[in-house]
Protein backbone atom coordinates (compact mmCIF):
# COMPACT_ATOMS: atom_id res chain seq x y z
CA UNK A 1 0.00 0.00 0.00
CA UNK A 2 1.15 3.31 -1.00
CA UNK A 3 1.91 5.39 2.08
CA UNK A 4 1.52 9.39 0.63
CA UNK A 5 1.86 10.52 -3.48
CA UNK A 6 4.76 13.65 -3.55
CA UNK A 7 5.03 15.30 -6.67
CA UNK A 8 7.57 17.65 -7.42
CA UNK A 9 6.54 21.07 -8.69
CA UNK A 10 8.21 24.02 -10.51
CA UNK A 11 5.38 25.67 -12.75
CA UNK A 12 6.43 23.76 -16.00
CA UNK A 13 3.93 21.54 -18.47
CA UNK A 14 5.55 18.61 -17.32
CA UNK A 15 5.22 19.54 -13.47
CA UNK A 16 1.62 20.25 -14.08
CA UNK A 17 1.44 16.57 -15.87
CA UNK A 18 2.81 14.99 -12.57
CA UNK A 19 0.50 17.12 -10.39
CA UNK A 20 -2.74 15.47 -12.81
CA UNK A 21 -0.47 11.99 -11.74
CA UNK A 22 -0.71 12.75 -8.01
CA UNK A 23 -4.34 13.98 -7.68
CA UNK A 24 -5.73 11.18 -9.81
CA UNK A 25 -3.73 8.33 -7.60
CA UNK A 26 -5.14 10.50 -4.49
CA UNK A 27 -8.76 10.05 -5.89
CA UNK A 28 -7.78 6.35 -7.05
CA UNK A 29 -5.86 5.31 -4.15
CA UNK A 30 -7.55 7.19 -1.47
CA UNK A 31 -4.12 8.34 -0.34
CA UNK A 32 -2.87 11.49 0.23
CA UNK A 33 -0.73 14.20 -2.15
CA UNK A 34 1.62 16.20 -1.21
CA UNK A 35 2.61 19.08 -3.77
CA UNK A 36 6.48 19.97 -2.74
CA UNK A 37 8.02 22.78 -4.39
CA UNK A 38 11.82 23.87 -3.79
CA UNK A 39 13.81 26.62 -4.77
CA UNK A 40 16.79 26.00 -5.68
CA UNK A 41 19.43 27.50 -3.94
CA UNK A 42 22.32 27.42 -6.79
CA UNK A 43 20.17 30.26 -8.37
CA UNK A 44 21.22 32.32 -5.27
CA UNK A 45 24.97 31.64 -5.95
CA UNK A 46 26.97 34.00 -6.77
CA UNK A 47 28.05 33.08 -10.89
CA UNK A 48 24.46 33.36 -11.57
CA UNK A 49 23.77 36.62 -9.28
CA UNK A 50 26.29 38.42 -11.28
CA UNK A 51 25.24 37.32 -14.68
CA UNK A 52 21.87 38.54 -12.98
CA UNK A 53 23.19 41.61 -12.32
CA UNK A 54 24.98 42.30 -15.20
CA UNK A 55 21.79 41.29 -17.44
CA UNK A 56 19.46 44.33 -15.16
CA UNK A 57 22.24 46.97 -15.50
CA UNK A 58 23.17 46.58 -11.25
CA UNK A 59 26.83 47.68 -10.67
CA UNK A 60 26.74 45.09 -7.21
CA UNK A 61 25.07 41.87 -7.05
CA UNK A 62 24.78 42.34 -3.01
CA UNK A 63 21.56 43.78 -3.44
CA UNK A 64 19.93 41.61 -5.69
CA UNK A 65 20.11 38.22 -3.57
CA UNK A 66 17.24 38.99 -1.06
CA UNK A 67 15.08 40.27 -3.96
CA UNK A 68 15.80 37.16 -5.80
CA UNK A 69 15.01 34.91 -2.82
CA UNK A 70 11.86 37.06 -2.41
CA UNK A 71 10.83 36.35 -6.07
CA UNK A 72 11.24 33.20 -6.13
CA UNK A 73 9.49 32.21 -2.27
CA UNK A 74 6.05 34.17 -3.65
CA UNK A 75 6.30 32.37 -7.61
CA UNK A 76 6.67 29.07 -4.99
CA UNK A 77 3.78 29.73 -3.18
CA UNK A 78 1.94 30.55 -6.04
CA UNK A 79 2.33 27.55 -7.71
CA UNK A 80 1.18 25.51 -4.55
CA UNK A 81 -1.77 27.18 -4.25
CA UNK A 82 -2.76 26.85 -7.57
CA UNK A 83 -2.23 22.43 -7.41
CA UNK A 84 -4.13 23.08 -3.69
CA UNK A 85 -7.04 24.24 -5.71
CA UNK A 86 -6.93 21.91 -8.51
CA UNK A 87 -6.55 19.02 -5.71
CA UNK A 88 -9.54 20.11 -3.86
CA UNK A 89 -11.81 20.97 -6.98
CA UNK A 90 -10.88 17.39 -7.61
CA UNK A 91 -11.60 15.63 -4.91
CA UNK A 92 -7.97 14.98 -3.78
CA UNK A 93 -6.45 15.05 -0.21
CA UNK A 94 -3.61 17.20 -0.68
CA UNK A 95 -0.95 19.23 1.47
CA UNK A 96 1.67 21.49 -0.06
CA UNK A 97 5.40 22.38 1.24
CA UNK A 98 8.19 24.45 0.32
CA UNK A 99 11.60 24.59 0.74
CA UNK A 100 15.12 25.79 -0.35
CA UNK A 101 17.87 23.56 -0.91
CA UNK A 102 19.30 21.53 -4.14
CA UNK A 103 16.10 19.89 -5.93
CA UNK A 104 16.53 15.96 -6.01
CA UNK A 105 18.04 16.36 -2.24
CA UNK A 106 14.84 17.93 -1.04
CA UNK A 107 12.67 16.14 -2.48
CA UNK A 108 14.40 12.45 -1.71
CA UNK A 109 14.65 14.03 2.48
CA UNK A 110 11.21 14.73 2.31
CA UNK A 111 9.35 10.61 1.17
CA UNK A 112 9.65 7.70 3.23
CA UNK A 113 10.48 4.66 1.46
CA UNK A 114 6.31 3.21 1.22
CA UNK A 115 5.50 6.31 -0.58
CA UNK A 116 5.35 7.49 -4.46
CA UNK A 117 7.29 10.04 -5.57
CA UNK A 118 6.36 11.68 -9.16
CA UNK A 119 8.27 14.39 -11.26
CA UNK A 120 8.05 15.30 -14.54
CA UNK A 121 11.07 14.21 -17.09
CA UNK A 122 11.61 17.95 -18.22
CA UNK A 123 11.41 21.50 -16.06
CA UNK A 124 10.65 25.14 -16.44
CA UNK A 125 14.05 26.47 -18.34
CA UNK A 126 14.22 30.07 -18.93
CA UNK A 127 16.90 32.40 -18.54
CA UNK A 128 16.49 33.40 -15.41
CA UNK A 129 14.61 31.08 -13.65
CA UNK A 130 15.76 27.71 -14.16
CA UNK A 131 14.30 25.42 -11.90
CA UNK A 132 16.51 22.25 -12.70
CA UNK A 133 13.76 19.88 -12.47
CA UNK A 134 13.83 18.46 -15.45
CA UNK A 135 18.00 18.20 -15.64
CA UNK A 136 17.23 16.56 -11.82
CA UNK A 137 14.32 13.55 -12.73
CA UNK A 138 17.13 11.12 -12.92
CA UNK A 139 19.04 11.95 -10.38
CA UNK A 140 15.86 12.26 -7.89
CA UNK A 141 14.89 8.62 -9.27
CA UNK A 142 18.25 7.18 -8.71
CA UNK A 143 19.03 8.74 -5.06
CA UNK A 144 15.45 7.78 -3.67
CA UNK A 145 14.81 5.31 -1.06
CA UNK A 146 10.75 5.08 -2.32
CA UNK A 147 9.30 4.27 -5.71
CA UNK A 148 9.86 6.81 -8.64
CA UNK A 149 7.20 7.95 -11.25
CA UNK A 150 8.85 10.12 -14.28
CA UNK A 151 5.93 11.50 -16.11
CA UNK A 152 5.90 12.95 -19.50
CA UNK A 153 3.94 15.68 -20.92
CA UNK A 154 0.66 14.06 -21.34
CA UNK A 155 -1.78 12.67 -18.66
CA UNK A 156 -3.42 9.57 -18.97
CA UNK A 157 -5.41 7.39 -16.91
CA UNK A 158 -3.72 3.94 -16.38
CA UNK A 159 -5.69 1.70 -17.75
CA UNK A 160 -2.81 -0.76 -19.23
CA UNK A 161 0.91 -1.61 -17.75
CA UNK A 162 3.99 -3.06 -18.94
CA UNK A 163 6.84 -4.32 -16.74
CA UNK A 164 10.22 -4.71 -18.21
CA UNK A 165 11.61 -7.95 -16.31
CA UNK A 166 15.11 -9.10 -16.42
CA UNK A 167 14.73 -11.66 -13.41
CA UNK A 168 17.11 -9.79 -10.85
CA UNK A 169 16.28 -8.74 -7.38
CA UNK A 170 15.08 -5.04 -8.54
CA UNK A 171 12.87 -6.49 -11.41
CA UNK A 172 11.70 -8.80 -8.93
CA UNK A 173 10.57 -6.07 -6.71
CA UNK A 174 8.94 -4.00 -9.53
CA UNK A 175 6.72 -7.37 -10.00
CA UNK A 176 5.95 -7.50 -6.83
CA UNK A 177 5.21 -3.72 -6.22
CA UNK A 178 2.58 -4.62 -9.08
CA UNK A 179 0.81 -6.90 -7.32
CA UNK A 180 -1.25 -4.01 -4.95
CA UNK A 181 -0.89 -1.70 -7.60
CA UNK A 182 -3.05 -2.97 -10.09
CA UNK A 183 -5.22 -4.16 -7.60
CA UNK A 184 -5.85 -0.81 -6.61
CA UNK A 185 -6.06 0.52 -10.08
CA UNK A 186 -8.37 -1.96 -11.24
CA UNK A 187 -6.20 -3.12 -13.87
CA UNK A 188 -7.08 -7.31 -14.80
CA UNK A 189 -3.33 -7.78 -16.56
CA UNK A 190 -0.43 -6.82 -17.09
CA UNK A 191 1.94 -7.29 -20.23
CA UNK A 192 5.64 -8.13 -19.70
CA UNK A 193 8.09 -8.30 -21.65
CA UNK A 194 11.74 -9.97 -20.81
CA UNK A 195 15.20 -9.22 -23.14
CA UNK A 196 17.00 -12.11 -23.68
CA UNK A 197 20.19 -11.68 -26.00
CA UNK A 198 19.65 -14.86 -27.85
CA UNK A 199 16.67 -17.51 -27.77
CA UNK A 200 17.33 -19.72 -24.85
CA UNK A 201 14.96 -22.31 -23.63
CA UNK A 202 16.03 -22.72 -20.28
CA UNK A 203 16.12 -18.82 -19.82
CA UNK A 204 12.80 -18.46 -21.13
CA UNK A 205 11.73 -21.12 -18.50
CA UNK A 206 13.89 -19.52 -15.50
CA UNK A 207 11.72 -16.19 -16.13
CA UNK A 208 7.85 -17.62 -16.47
CA UNK A 209 8.88 -19.34 -13.27
CA UNK A 210 9.85 -16.26 -11.32
CA UNK A 211 7.00 -14.62 -12.58
CA UNK A 212 4.92 -17.38 -11.71
CA UNK A 213 6.28 -16.85 -7.75
CA UNK A 214 5.93 -13.48 -7.63
CA UNK A 215 3.06 -11.94 -9.83
CA UNK A 216 -0.26 -12.68 -8.35
CA UNK A 217 -1.84 -10.52 -11.17
CA UNK A 218 -2.49 -11.86 -14.49
CA UNK A 219 -0.28 -11.23 -17.20
CA UNK A 220 0.75 -11.98 -20.48
CA UNK A 221 4.21 -12.49 -21.32
CA UNK A 222 6.66 -11.62 -24.75
CA UNK A 223 10.20 -12.53 -25.02
CA UNK A 224 12.59 -10.14 -27.30
CA UNK A 225 15.87 -10.74 -28.23
CA UNK A 226 18.54 -8.65 -28.38
CA UNK A 227 20.14 -5.63 -26.23
CA UNK A 228 17.56 -4.35 -23.69
CA UNK A 229 17.81 -1.04 -23.88
CA UNK A 230 17.03 -1.13 -27.93
CA UNK A 231 14.54 -3.68 -27.52
CA UNK A 232 12.75 -2.03 -24.96
CA UNK A 233 12.45 1.45 -26.43
CA UNK A 234 11.42 -0.10 -29.82
CA UNK A 235 8.56 -2.47 -28.18
CA UNK A 236 7.63 0.81 -26.57
CA UNK A 237 7.10 3.30 -29.26
CA UNK A 238 5.74 0.66 -31.51
CA UNK A 239 2.71 0.18 -28.80
CA UNK A 240 3.16 3.65 -27.52
CA UNK A 241 -0.75 4.32 -27.67
CA UNK A 242 -1.76 1.38 -26.36
CA UNK A 243 0.89 1.54 -23.36
CA UNK A 244 -0.34 3.59 -20.11
CA UNK A 245 3.21 3.23 -17.56
CA UNK A 246 5.90 1.34 -18.22
CA UNK A 247 7.47 -0.07 -14.89
CA UNK A 248 11.03 -1.59 -14.61
CA UNK A 249 13.55 -2.30 -11.67
CA UNK A 250 15.60 1.03 -11.16
CA UNK A 251 19.47 0.80 -11.48
CA UNK A 252 19.92 -2.54 -11.72
CA UNK A 253 23.53 -2.96 -12.76
CA UNK A 254 26.84 -1.61 -10.23
CA UNK A 255 27.95 1.43 -10.76
CA UNK A 256 31.51 0.56 -12.23
CA UNK A 257 28.84 -1.54 -14.88
CA UNK A 258 26.73 1.21 -15.12
CA UNK A 259 30.16 3.73 -16.29
CA UNK A 260 31.33 1.18 -18.50
CA UNK A 261 28.49 0.01 -20.36
CA UNK A 262 26.04 2.36 -19.48
CA UNK A 263 22.80 2.63 -18.10
CA UNK A 264 19.32 0.68 -19.16
CA UNK A 265 16.98 2.67 -17.08
CA UNK A 266 19.07 5.73 -17.34
CA UNK A 267 18.48 5.49 -21.42
CA UNK A 268 14.80 4.59 -20.92
CA UNK A 269 14.10 7.71 -18.61
CA UNK A 270 15.67 10.05 -21.78
CA UNK A 271 13.77 7.88 -24.32
CA UNK A 272 10.55 6.74 -23.61
CA UNK A 273 7.46 8.77 -24.85
CA UNK A 274 5.43 7.55 -21.91
CA UNK A 275 5.73 7.45 -17.39
CA UNK A 276 8.11 5.38 -16.26
CA UNK A 277 7.46 3.81 -12.70
CA UNK A 278 10.72 2.75 -11.58
CA UNK A 279 10.91 0.29 -7.93
CA UNK A 280 13.79 0.00 -5.82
Amino acid sequence: MIGRIVVGLDGSNSSWVASDYGIYFSVKLKRPVVGVHIVDIRLLETPFIEDLAGALGFTTYADVTPKLKEILDERGKAILNEFAKKCRERGGDCSIAQAFGIVANELVDMTDPEDLLIVGKTGMHNRFVPLFLGSTSEAVARKSKCPVMITTDIFREIKNVILAFDGREKSVHAAQYLNDFTKDLDIEKVTVISVLEEKSGEKEEHIKDLLDSYMKVNYQLYFLYGYPEEEIERYIKENREKIDLITMGAYGESRVKELILGSTTSYIINKSPVPILLIK
